[in-house]
């Protein structure tokens, strides 16, 4: 099912003064391509009553340190990059994957999309607010790449860092991501984030015990639950 998403505010401009949020909407959310599959597209529709200028950036996604990187891709182009859209209309953004070799893991990509806000708001009345989104697009070998998990746990001064590696030829999304100690919850708020083909994801937590040996991890991923006891390393 294809699913919209209705952008909000992502970011604002310190000023004195009433802020008026722009719009977007976005078709679809989430883009998977498999195999040998290397085109898809991306629709925008401006729901406000006045045109509105956005722009779309092509990201490579890593994890190098334990959380997400971007840079420019070389290999996923968009067009257009840049376009005004009018009144209630919407516009298709064509994404390619290009000079790419067979691949043996999930490559992942974000498509940045923003929205420039106009310089003078309405009747002159506060602020415009910048929206950005971050499309996620992969690309996997097979509909068979599955990840593979493995979780360490580990003390650094007063924080646990709790962290994934995945082994697997593709992406896991953990949501509600929650540690445990002697059966008593350390996190504040649960946890979510991706763990990318090949890499690793660390989520820090505090207020655990010096005197813990171990945690309980449990959460929700798009390929099951986690729920698994992690040795604290010293």
């Amino acid at each position: 099912m294809r699913k919209s998403l209705m952008l909000a505010v992502a970011g604002s401009i310190a000023f004195a003064g009433p802020a008026r949020a722009d719009s977007l909407e976005i078709t679809p959310v989430l883009i998977q391509m498999v195999g040998g599959e290397r085109t898809a597209t991306i629709t925008i529709t401006n729901p406000d009553d006045v045109p509105t200028n956005v722009q779309i950036r092509p990201l490579d996604w890593s994890q190098p340190d334990g959380a997400d990187s971007y840079v420019e891709s070389a290999v996923l182009m968009v067009s257009p990059p840049a376009v005004q859209i009018g009144p209630g209309e919407s516009q298709v953004i064509r994404l390619v994957v290009d000079n790419l070799p067979e691949i043996q893991a999930e490559r992942s990509f974000r498509v940045m999309i923003d929205q420039i806000p106009r310089e003078s708001p309405p009747q002159g009345a506060g602020i415009r607010t910048a929206i950005r989104a971050l499309v996620p697009v992969f690309l996997a070998p097979s509909a068979a790449a599955k990840p593979n998990l493995s979780w360490r746990a580990e003390m650094d001064g007063a924080e646990l860092r709790i962290s994934a590696s995945n082994a697997g030829a593709s992406r896991e999304k953990i949501i509600d991501l929650r540690i445990f100690v002697d059966g008593q919850e350390v996190t504040r708020a649960p946890l979510a984030g991706y763990v990318l083909s090949g890499a690793t994801r660390v989520w820090t937590v505090s207020d655990v015990p010096a005197s813990a040996r171990s945690v309980r991890v449990t959460g929700e991923g798009d390929w099951g639950e986690v729920e698994v006891d992690v040795p604290i390393t010293p």
